[in-house]
């Protein structure tokens, strides 16, 4: 008789739990540092500081938001000083999106306890596990954008 797996057995309940919980962690650590952010807004300011001036739409797609959620984020660290919404010349109905100073400061600062975070949750782990995990995260990608 064959055994149903439990979901505790599932890939993909673990890569929800691992997503989750080290979300949660990051949020904690800059709330201990002083920094109201969430990773998702973290996501995005890293997102332009790769990419200064990148277009909005373009940055939504950068970063996995939708327009909507984009724009959400975007207003918000805008009201907070770190970034700054320009039209965009080429085409008046865009904005490219630039770190404020402030936001370039911030950006640095929470650089490192991002790094700090990334170093405890890979702990213990050699460079070549992380090389294969990455391999086969991208290969899963891979599979999933072609039935997409």
């Amino acid at each position: 008789m064959k055994r149903e797996r439990s979901s505790r057995e599932s890939l993909g309940f673990w890569l929800y739990r691992a997503h989750t919980q080290a979300s949660n962690l990051l949020r904690r650590t800059f709330q201990a540092h002083g920094y109201d952010l969430t990773p998702e807004q973290w996501g995005v300011l890293a997102g332009v500081h790769h990419a200064e001036g990148v277009n909005q739409s373009q940055l939504g797609e950068n970063t996995f938001k939708d327009r909507h959620n984009i724009t959400r984020i975007l207003v918000l660290l805008e009201k907070r000083g770190l970034v700054e919404r320009r039209i965009d010349m080429d085409d008046r109905r865009a904005y490219r999106v630039f770190l404020t100073d402030a936001g370039r400061k911030e950006q640095e600062k929470l650089q490192g306890l991002v790094k700090g975070h990334q170093e405890a949750l890979f702990e213990g782990l050699k460079p070549e596990d992380l090389a294969g995990l990455r391999r086969i995260f991208e290969h899963i990608v891979r599979n999933i954008e072609r039935k997409a």
